[in-house]
């Protein structure tokens, strides 16, 4: 996947981080490099054209913010696998940065599904460079009540976190939320 031409910054300095199409400045965005979250005191994205837009940052400990990144999903009982809302924005500002997902399915909900969390894998160029590659992960499945999670691999990305999700229990589909 091929990054925008926008940058971020940190603290008013610029950054190399890959920002992806999609990447949404306006969704809460948390920071984080290969130890989890980080607390940053500016971030902001210009676009391409010079657009400035300051992000609205979610530390980790406010549990009011976090709430606010939890974000519907459905699997129609379909058979097939479908793409989420995005939720709130990740930056990662190292390589190995990893991103956490948590997910549950609503307890009315009769059916049950299997989800996986969008992520992003380094592919190093012939003559230097780097690419991001998107892949999907699997985060796990459970029926109504349940809930679960887990890493994907993020790296140097500002992007917006999706899930796939897809309902075992044909015809009958499945709901829930992630952060």
């Amino acid at each position: 996947m091929k990054p925008t031409a926008d940058k971020v910054f940190i603290n008013g300095e610029p950054t190399d981080i890959a920002v992806m199409p999609g990447f949404d400045p306006t969704a809460p965005a948390v920071v984080i490099d290969d130890k989890g979250p980080v607390a940053v005191d500016d971030l902001s994205v210009v676009s391409a054209d010079g657009l400035v837009s300051e992000l609205s940052m979610v530390s980790i400990t406010d549990r009011a913010a976090l709430a606010s990144c939890w974000t519907g999903w459905v699997a129609p009982g379909t058979g097939t696998w479908y793409t989420s809302n995005p939720g709130c924005s990740v930056i990662g500002i190292s390589p190995s940065a990893t991103a956490g997902y948590d997910w549950t399915v609503d307890f009315n909900s009769l059916g049950s599904a299997c989800l996986q969390g969008r992520g992003y894998q380094a592919r190093h160029l012939p003559g230097g460079g780097t690419a991001w590659d998107e892949y999907f992960a699997g985060l796990g499945c459970g029926g109504g009540g349940s809930f679960g999670g887990g890493t994907v691999s993020w790296g140097e990305v500002a992007s917006t976190k999706v899930v796939k999700a897809l309902s075992y229990s044909v015809p009958t589909g499945a709901a829930g939320m992630y952060q």
